[in-house]
């Protein structure tokens, strides 16, 4: 665990340092934040006490979702990839689909190691109140993340 503990501290050392490079560009600044939560689910993982509160970890807890949903419908998918939202009242939806790949069929469900992006993707979107619904219908692989928006007095409610 000691071990653990101390390469915890130096990716959170490196990840302050980039984020200091990173203000001036978002897409690296998104990536810090997807970093650093990350860092707050290996800490939970060994056990220890969160130092980042629910909001600062937002930013990244989208990052997590969205990138590994795009990742794997890049890496697994046929044909390009689809990303949409909408908001009605208090809930958000977001949707990556794409034509199901000859590279999802080749691993059936069970293989090690296999899932492990979902698996974070809905981790994260339940820590963000919400939840990811993967559908395979007619040759399409849809991934669906379900969130709670802020009301317009800057409260949220959990999603449906």
């Amino acid at each position: 665990m000691a071990r653990l503990a101390d390469a915890e501290h130096e990716l959170r050392g490196a990840a302050t340092a980039i984020a200091l490079l990173a203000d001036r560009t978002p897409q690296l600044r998104l990536e810090v934040d997807r970093l650093r939560a990350g860092l707050a689910d290996l800490t939970e993982a060994r056990g220890a006490r969160l130092t980042a509160t629910a909001p600062d970890l937002e930013a990244g807890r989208l990052a997590q979702v969205l990138g590994n949903l795009a990742a794997n419908a890049a890496e697994h998918g046929l044909g390009p990839v689809a990303v949409r939202a909408r908001r009605e009242r208090s809930v958000v939806w977001l949707e990556v689909a794409n034509g199901d790949g000859a590279a999802a069929a080749a691993y059936p469900r069970g293989r090690p190691g296999r899932g492990r992006g979902l698996r974070i993707a809905r981790r994260a979107a339940r820590k963000l109140g919400g939840r990811l619904i993967v559908e395979r219908e007619g040759g399409v692989t849809r991934a669906v993340v379900e969130l709670p928006a802020e009301e317009l007095d800057g409260t949220r409610r959990r999603a449906a």
